[in-house]
């Protein structure tokens, strides 16, 4: 049984012990959404139709989703926010499908109608997001403990904001932590 290597940036993973590598071109993953939280209710368990998705892939894929467009900088910021999240089990079961697919936590998985998302590696906006993700999980201080985030050029000041510290801004994105937490 030959596996291919599976080359990502600089990163890779290599096959299983005792079996030989034919590097083949990149592949991705399909992901469709359905629905949206009026259809998957208060659990992220109700979104098992993501068998062939990664838990890393999915992060790295929520990171792309919500710092697209944003520097690197700004996809580390969002790396460490579902990170920090499952850390600390804010709106979180500390797991990464638990984090990011929790109803109304994550804007793009909050869609109500069909949609379509391509992780896809031969894109560098996804290959950054995926090295984002890898980065931040050596517990790298980006947001200073941010648990909470939003664009203000693309939304209304979500009341959380009001009421929470601001502790730092990167690109577009806003950074906070619940006022009731020490940073």
């Amino acid at each position: 049984c030959a596996l291919p290597i599976f080359m990502v940036g600089f990163l890779s993973v290599l096959p299983l012990p005792g079996t030989t590598a034919t590097p083949v071109t990149p592949v991705y993953t399909k992901v469709e959404i359905v629905g949206g939280p009026s259809s998957i209710g208060n659990s992220a368990s109700h979104w098992g139709d993501l068998p062939t998705l990664s838990e890393e892939s999915l992060a790295a894929l929520t990171v792309y989703l919500e710092a697209r467009g944003e520097s690197f900088a700004g996809k580390l910021a969002v790396a460490a926010v579902i990170r920090n999240r499952m850390k600390l089990r804010y709106q979180s079961d500390g797991t990464i499908k638990g984090t990011v697919l929790k109803p109304r936590q994550f804007q793009p998985w909050n869609f109500q109608s069909p949609h379509q998302v391509r992780f896809d590696l031969r894109k560098k906006e996804m290959r950054d997001s995926l090295l984002a993700w890898r980065l931040v999980q050596d517990g790298r201080e980006i947001v200073d403990g941010a648990v909470l985030f939003y664009n203000p050029n693309l939304v209304r000041t979500p009341y959380w904001a009001k009421v929470s510290q601001k502790v730092a801004t990167i690109g577009g994105h806003e950074f906070y932590i619940p006022s009731n937490r020490q940073v």
